[in-house]
């Protein structure tokens, strides 16, 4: 009975840290394209900076989130996909930010 118990739970655990991770890593991005827009309005004329810190986030979490609901709909682990893809997502934000300055 406990065996059937602690799979279960563990599933549960992982849907729903999965699930929070990329609402969280999908909402970062979204603010970081926002910023790296007034980078564009701002005085700074960084094309590559813009690029790097604007659309790079938002295909990092959205391969993310795809790629966590696969691994879920496989029943693997996969929180930590949404977790690296918003980890990677904020250090090339960080990168375009040294870019663009």
């Amino acid at each position: 009975m406990t065996s059937d118990a602690a799979p279960a739970d563990r599933r549960i655990g992982d849907l729903v840290a999965t699930l929070l991770l990329i609402g969280f890593s999908v909402g970062a991005s979204v603010v970081l394209f926002f910023v790296s827009l007034l980078w564009a309005m701002g005085t700074y004329d960084n094309t590559l900076a813009i690029v790097l810190g604007g659309y790079l986030p938002l295909a990092f979490a959205v391969l993310g989130a795809v790629v966590g609901i696969v691994a879920l709909s496989r029943r693997r682990r996969a929180f930590w996909y949404p977790l690296t893809a918003l980890v990677l997502s904020i250090v090339v934000w960080l990168i375009a930010a040294a870019i663009a300055r």
